[in-house]
């Protein structure tokens, strides 16, 4: 078994159990991958509504097209 030595600055596991400056909180995110999605969750939103309003226009349509035929 090898140990190595680190300052307690670079020990990741300290974001999860330690206050931590606003600084070395946002270089903890990044070492461990956090990101916003809120842009990401609108987006999917967006996209969403788009195909229910996609969707309620071919039902529509498919009703137009019911009529005509009758």
């Amino acid at each position: 078994m090898i140990f190595q030595w680190k300052a307690i600055k670079e020990i990741i596991a300290n974001g999860f159990i330690k206050a931590l400056s606003k600084q070395r909180f946002q270089s903890f995110v990044n070492i461990i991958g956090i990101v916003d999605i809120k842009k990401q969750l609108a987006e999917e939103k967006q996209l969403e509504d788009l195909w229910d309003s996609i969707r309620i226009r071919q039902k529509d349509a498919d009703k137009v097209m019911v009529q005509l035929t009758y």
